[in-house]
């Protein structure tokens, strides 16, 4: 069935309703604040380690950021999903 604009009936999603800016947020400081460690990292802690701790280090910090990105959109579409 077609949503139609003069029926009245309300859209099967209101985007008002469900704007994502939280999630849109958190996840670019996410971005910024790992950026800001790596950073810090390659230029205070680093010179102790080898170059594969310093991968190392770097790739966990990425998953760890990944799936934190994630757990945030997951709660906001969780969140949505039953208004659809």
């Amino acid at each position: 069935m077609k949503y139609q604009e003069d029926s009245g009936a309300k859209p099967p999603f209101d985007w008002r309703m469900g704007m994502p800016l939280a999630p849109i947020i958190l996840s670019f400081m996410a971005v910024v604040v790992w950026l800001v460690f790596i950073l810090l990292f390659a230029l205070y802690w680093s010179p102790g380690f080898n170059i594969f701790q310093n991968i190392v280090v770097t790739v966990v910090s990425l998953v760890l950021v990944g799936v934190l990105v994630g757990l945030v959109w997951v709660v906001w579409g969780m969140r949505y999903a039953k208004k659809i």
